[in-house]
């Protein structure tokens, strides 16, 4: 009986191994690769809480040990370990007395563990599980396959909580993740295939064939092996003497049907041709803002669960409970996030219409603002700062209908 669950396992690594070499070689899918991160990181999602000194230290911490990699650096690193491998593995650990966040090659999570451990409980592909699936622990490697000095060693144990393991999950009971550019590998080769053959049809058209013919099958040449015809020559034959050049056969109109595969693998992404191939001819204002707004629901879907919910919450939970343990009064409130804004594909009109739904009552200016990526208690003491005052900074709508004869 066929089993999502199973197909995961048994091909998720090869398909990873796949992935990361065509994002080195092939352009669409290492533009699809830099495409996805970009669309579900940006300029990266930052803490906003009530207490502005909370969020700066927060957002401004170097989370990885070396100290060297920004948040935003480390949700890009995250999320391109996402794309390429179907997961991301990190552990959260305490070095020298810091907080740190450390990055793993998915495949230090052992996929050979496997065993039943009695009362339902069990490990599939080195994800220890009980019998109501939730997870109870992880079973790593402490090195990655892909480095020099890695020993084999036994994998060791270490708790769900230490762990944070991101993937797309998309059936019941599944334990592993796979690439979003899984569906795209088949239309990639299809489109390197027609490629080549288009290559090697150029080439051919690039040589010159003929073929000479006299009545009598003599020597037109007088015995030299490699006659030339040089650019502009006048060569007379004699009567009954004939030259032929040899021609190809029509491959198609490869370009089209390039395009094809490329809108096929822009579908199985979830992003637009245009992004994708950077294809620009053809399209008109309304077709792309439509293309583009299903694009970024599926982005935004796609950086609620995977990052925010994956990788931020957890990490800021960790950060806050180390904090508060070294004395610090840190409230422990539900975490709020300030997501990136997407750029504006006609800057006047959307500006246009988020004043009207502003002065209509329909949207607040804290809903605008934090929607294009800014702090709101930031952007007001620039206002207030600022010479010049804005009419909708220093009248409300209600104040307006109030003032109105």
């Amino acid at each position: 009986m066929p089993s999502p669950n199973r197909d995961v396992l048994a091909s998720a690594q090869v398909v990873g191994q796949r992935v990361a070499g065509l994002a080195k070689n092939d352009p669409i899918v290492a533009s699809a690769v830099d495409l996805l991160v970009s669309m579900i990181v940006g300029i990266g999602t930052r803490l906003n809480t009530a207490d502005e000194a909370v969020d700066e230290d927060f957002n401004g911490y170097r989370f990885d040990p070396s100290r060297r990699l920004s948040l935003t650096a480390l949700e890009q690193a995250v999320i391109r370990s996402w794309v390429v491998s179907g997961e991301a593995l990190a552990l959260l650990v305490v070095i020298e007395g810091g907080f740190a966040v450390h990055l793993l090659n998915p495949e230090q999570l052992d996929r050979s563990k496997n065993e039943d451990l009695g009362n339902g409980d069990r490990i599939i592909s080195g994800v220890e599980l009980d019998a109501y699936d939730r997870v109870r622990a992880y079973w790593l490697q402490p090195q990655a396959p892909d480095d020099p000095f890695m020993r084999v060693t036994q994998a060791q144990r270490f708790d769900a909580r230490d762990v944070i393991h991101i993937f797309e999950r998309e059936f019941p009971g599944q334990v592993r993740g796979i690439s979003p550019l899984t569906a795209v590998l088949p239309a990639v080769n299809t489109a390197s295939i027609a490629t080549d053959a288009g290559l090697k049809k150029l080439q051919v058209a690039a040589l010159f064939t003929a073929f000479l013919t006299t009545p009598d099958g003599s020597d037109m040449f007088g015995g030299d092996a490699r006659p030339s015809l040089e650019p502009g020559a006048l060569i007379r034959l004699n009567p009954g003497e004939d030259v032929r050049s040899a021609q190809g056969g029509d491959a198609g109109d490869l370009p089209a049907f390039l395009k094809l595969i490329y809108h096929q693998c822009a579908a199985a992404i979830g992003c637009t041709y245009e992004d994708l191939t950077g294809d620009l001819s053809g399209v008109n204002y309304s077709s792309y803002r439509a293309g583009a707004l299903t694009a970024r629901r599926k982005a935004e879907a796609r950086r609620k669960v995977l990052l925010i919910d994956g990788l931020l919450v957890p990490v800021f939970e960790r950060w806050r409970a180390i904090e508060q343990l070294k004395g610090r009064a840190i409230a422990g409130d539900p975490a709020k996030w300030i997501e990136p804004t997407w750029p504006e594909i006609d800057r006047q009109k959307e500006a246009n219409a988020d004043i009207a739904l502003v002065n209509a009552g329909l949207k607040s200016r804290k809903e605008v603002i934090e929607g294009r990526g800014r702090d709101f208690s930031a952007v007001n003491a620039e206002i207030e700062a600022d010479t010049f005052r804005p009419a909708s900074a220093s009248t409300k709508p209600e104040q307006k209908e109030a003032d109105a004869p």
